[in-house]
């Protein structure tokens, strides 16, 4: 069941990938010191970074699986929004973007250098490394799935072309061009999604229409969490704790591609607002994600015939005419290069400054490290081909992902949280937190793989293994602080809370009118889908 494009389509499809590469093209000048390349050069607007920040977390491959999600479990997985994502967003606003932003840092493992010691810093780096080009992968792999499903294109090629274009406008503008192509793709994607919902909901006769015909396991969020019986096999503990707390905090206040937006923003007050913009938006996202699947159920569930994934392709083929087609089709291509382009950057800066500047060659001149961060983002796009055919061998690539945040990504929030309001936390603790913790992770894999502890799903499983990390590298951190001598005399100004940089005000009025303001709305939202 393919969707055939016409002319028009494919016009609109390739005056959005020129403008890619015109932005990137007209940002090449304005790249004269690795700052500018690497670090944006400090100087965009929190409007645009707090999109740009969410922009670099929506993918294609989330609006098919949220899709396929909603139509198969229905508002259960509004969780991956409201509880794996919004609560880490508004920590990161109001108490973490102080000390990223304060203290000068370039990258979120160089906390870790100036707060821990230097193994923990490459440590952190190599790890985090290696999680963005496996997740980069995801990327391209889930695009060329989508259009292979949609279109019946080649596979490869596209992968291959989806590359170079993302190649091209991140190689001349850097992280700039990234941020300004994210805004650009937010909207796109936005447009290109919100026609689906408003065409569904006037043939179902509105909200109170879709309300009626949806199945009633579909419509809460909360009822059969307590005793797990749900679609979805999810129990309260793992659902509140492994993903809302330790996966949500860890990734979103941890995670560099998203921070690295925040740190591009021109002035302290701006970049604590860049995650809160953001949370904003992703309050509204499962609007856009998760209820087409469910028109999609209601409407052409005998089409559909239980492959969830088709939700997506059913709407675009009966609700879209040409030329909205190519809407539709631009708006996915738009949400992958967002995600992408968000990984590349991240890749380059993070091997510039915390691998080759600091561990291999400290005195070059400035010009060197923007050559060498130019030559990262070619080898970073090749790697992301080729790690996308290591995603292909997962049949669920959002179990895949989660999997991957589950021993890559819980242990950070133990060390961050620690590292930042306990001054005990000693220069080794944050690199066996970070060993043991991730090997924590892996071991749990491996016994449910070997079916030696079970869980009712593999999503399940990840919550759990998340849960262990985090725990095992905290327990971990405390001991080897407690064991370990402290280092007298250890310059902590600006990177702990007690010793917190007084500037700039920690606790802004108005930042933490924007906090409490998301947290009634999340509140609110949650009661209604209860």
């Amino acid at each position: 069941m393919f969707v055939t494009l016409g002319p028009i389509d494919y016009l609109i499809l390739l005056v959005f990938v020129g403008f890619m590469i015109v932005i990137g093209v007209l940002l090449k000048k304005s790249m004269n010191q690795s700052s500018d390349f690497l670090l944006a050069g400090r100087k965009i607007p929190s409007w645009i970074t707090g999109i740009a920040f969410i922009s670099a977390n929506i993918s294609a491959l989330e609006l098919l699986g949220m899709s396929a999600s909603g139509a198969e479990y229905g508002f259960l997985t509004f969780h991956f929004y409201y509880l794996g994502a919004i609560p880490g967003m508004i920590f990161l606003g109001i108490f973490m973007m102080p000390f990223y932003y304060s203290s000068k840092i370039r990258s979120v493992p160089e906390y870790l250098r100036y707060r821990f010691n230097r193994p923990a810093h490459l440590l952190n780096a190599s790890i985090t490394l290696l999680s963005l080009a496996l997740g980069s992968g995801i990327y391209l792999y889930s695009l060329s799935l989508v259009f292979e499903t949609m279109f019946g294109w080649n596979p490869h090629l596209s992968i291959l072309f989806s590359a170079f274009i993302v190649l091209v406008y991140t190689y001349f503008g850097g992280l700039s061009s990234s941020i300004y192509t994210e805004v650009m793709q937010f909207f796109l994607t936005v447009l290109g999604l919100f026609p689906l919902v408003i065409i569904g909901l006037i043939r179902l006769g509105g909200w109170n229409g879709l309300m009626q015909k949806i199945p009633n396991s579909h419509k809460h969020m909360w009822l059969g969490l307590a005793n797990g019986k749900n679609e979805l096999g999810w129990d309260l503990l793992s659902v509140t704790v492994g993903l809302g707390f330790v996966l949500s905090f860890s990734y979103w206040t941890c995670g560099f591609t998203e921070v690295q937006r925040a740190m591009a923003a021109k002035d302290y007050r701006a970049a604590r607002r860049t995650p809160l913009i953001g949370a904003v938006f992703k309050l509204f996202l499962p609007f856009l994600t998760v209820i087409p699947g469910l028109i999609a159920l209601t409407e052409f569930s005998k089409e559909m015939n239980g492959e969830y994934n088709k939700s997506f392709l059913i709407l675009l083929k009966n609700f879209y005419p040409a030329g909205m087609l190519g809407l539709g089709t631009t708006a996915l291509l738009a949400a992958f290069m967002a995600g992408m382009s968000s990984s590349i950057t991240a890749m380059n800066t993070i091997f510039t400054y915390d691998i080759y500047q600091t561990y291999i060659d400290q005195n070059k001149e400035d010009k060197d490290y923007l050559k060498i961060g130019k030559l990262c983002t070619m080898f970073a796009v090749f790697f992301a081909i080729f790690a996308s055919y290591i995603a292909m061998q997962f049949e669920n690539i959002m179990n895949y992902i989660q999997l991957l945040f589950s021993f890559f990504n819980a242990p950070l929030i133990s060390i961050f949280l620690l590292g930042m309001f306990w001054k005990r936390a000693s220069g080794w603790s944050a690199f066996y937190g970070m060993l043991f913790g991730t090997g924590s992770g892996l071991v749990h894999f491996i016994l449910y793989s070997l079916k030696i502890i079970y869980y009712k799903s593999d999503m399940v499983s990840n919550f759990y293994g998340a849960i262990y990390s985090g725990l095992v590298c905290f327990l971990t951190m405390v001991i080897v602080s407690l064991i370990e001598t402290e280092v007298p005399g250890k310059d902590l100004h600006g990177l702990i809370y007690s010793d917190r940089d007084k500037t700039n005000p920690f606790w802004d009025p108005r930042i933490l009118a924007w906090g409490v303001g998301l947290i009634v709305l999340l509140a609110g939202f949650n009661i209604i889908f209860a």
